[in-house]
């Protein structure tokens, strides 16, 4: 009995060691820059994302959201992982129409009032236009992506992609404006790369 007791006390204290360090191994890599432009406004919203990461990933449970208010999109610009789904919002006192023409993925929710909610999901990877029929100055984007790690830059053009596994990927960076661009950066276990993308017309 004695000896089955100290078994067991040797498989709890190895546990204990080892089970820390397997945490740690497994704590992933960042990747945080910034985006450069000619123009300071076109720093916002670019959308910088991994390409060609291998694996199956789950889209989240919750549904990201458009809201329509003040006759702007908000956000104008929203990155979301395959397969998620986006509640459209409209918070106007006036009607709105939202659809989408782009060829990849096309859908029309139809035109409603103030408080009302549709859900479309996104199941294709693919940058989607949003438009409203009632309102032809209003528009946004549904970037579409195949892997969780991304980010979209902010006003100031940076961004911070967390929780990478170690590796070598492509990096790209999608904008409205400007042309997009990829780059090759190497990701360590733990580590913080350091990266800065230049986009032009």
């Amino acid at each position: 009995m004695k000896r089955k007791f100290m078994s067991i006390g040797i498989i709890v204290l190895v546990c204990s060691i080892v089970l820390p360090g397997l945490q740690e191994a497994f704590a992933g890599g960042k990747i945080s820059g910034s985006v450069d432009t000619q123009r300071a406004r076109y720093k916002k919203d670019v959308v910088v994302y991994l390409k060609n990461v291998p694996g199956t990933f789950t889209p989240p449970a919750r549904h990201y959201a458009v809201d329509q208010k003040d006759l702007t999109f908000i956000p104008h610009v929203l990155p979301v992982l395959v397969g998620s789904k986006v509640d459209f919002k409209n918070s106007d006192n006036v009607n709105h129409n939202v659809f989408a023409p782009t060829k990849c993925k096309s859908f029309n929710l139809g035109t409603y009032g103030k408080g009302v909610v549709k859900t479309e999901t996104f199941n294709k990877v693919c940058v989607v236009e949003l438009l409203c029929n009632v309102h032809s100055e209003m528009s946004a984007f549904v970037v579409v992506l195949d892997n969780p790690y991304f980010a979209k830059t902010g006003a100031d053009g940076t961004f911070t992609i967390e929780n990478i596994p170690p590796g070598t990927y492509e990096l790209a960076a999608w904008s409205e404006k400007l042309k997009a661009k990829s780059q090759t950066v190497t990701v360590t276990d733990g580590g913080v790369a350091k990266v800065s993308i230049n986009l032009t017309r």
